[in-house]
């Protein structure tokens, strides 16, 4: 079972594994969010984390570099990505 945050290599693993099988391009987006801006919004949700989760998902978040080497070919940083729908 995967998690919906991907934030173990296994799980990425077999994503790239489905898009291998299917001949398709692999793109990865790292929400670079700083640890403060998480838990402030985890604290205003409905459905509060634990902050300790919260605080161990963010510490396996993984680096660009390590996503490249797991075969990820592109990797998006979000604080880079601007939204050009208006």
């Amino acid at each position: 079972m995967s998690d919906s945050t991907n934030v173990r290599a296994s799980d990425r693993a077999k994503l790239l594994a489905h898009a291998a099988r299917w001949e398709r391009p692999v793109v990865a987006v790292l929400f670079d969010v700083p640890i403060e801006t998480v838990e402030a919004q985890n604290s205003a949700r409905e459905r509060v984390v634990p902050v300790h989760v919260v605080r161990d998902f963010h510490r396996q978040m993984p680096t660009v570099d390590q996503l490249h080497t797991e075969g990820w070919t592109t990797v998006h940083l979000a604080s880079t990505l601007i939204n050009s729908a208006r």
